[in-house]
């Protein structure tokens, strides 16, 4: 018995241990060596690159198709500093409610005009201002809010003020 005992441990062990390297072996198989350059040359030029460019994404293209996703760790954008710098004018509806029903009468104009809006409700008179570049749009609403006699200011913004 001591001796199936002695013999059964060390066999046991080294099954387990068969066993995992079988596993992670067939969960990580090989795959096909992309080398940075063809039979130790390197060309410079953008067709070599293409074509090597070319057999990466295709090895990507096979991992992914076999349920493998590559984490993102840095994006790169280019701006190109040539260009036109256009501004944007940007207005500010600022309303200032009186009252609760005032408040609930500007909120439904603005989920009409389907416009966003910020609520600043930590000062004692509530001001509600809504962002948007289109000023004929807020001047409307300025107009529709006075039927419903709330006062509103239409005016430019800018992010220094």
């Amino acid at each position: 018995m001591r001796r199936a005992a002695f013999w059964l441990v060390p066999l046991i062990a080294f099954g387990v241990a068969l066993f995992i390297v079988l596993f992670l072996v067939q969960i990580n198989p090989s795959a096909p060596k992309i080398s940075s350059s063809d039979n130790g040359k390197d060309d410079g030029t953008s067709l070599g690159l293409g074509e090597k460019l070319g057999s990466w994404l295709s090895h990507f293209s096979a991992t992914k198709e076999s349920g493998y996703f590559y984490p993102v760790n840095e994006v790169t954008l280019k701006l190109d500093p040539d260009g036109e710098n256009t501004s944007l004018v940007i207005y500010r509806l600022t309303v200032s409610p009186k009252s609760t029903d005032e408040l609930l009468q500007v909120k439904e104009e603005l989920k009409k005009c389907e416009l966003p809006f910020e609520l600043q409700n930590n000062e004692e008179p509530m001001i509600l201002t809504v962002d948007s570049t289109d000023q004929t749009q807020l001047q409307s609403l300025v107009t529709k809010l006075k039927t419903y006699q709330i006062t509103a200011t239409l005016s430019p913004y800018s992010e220094e003020q």
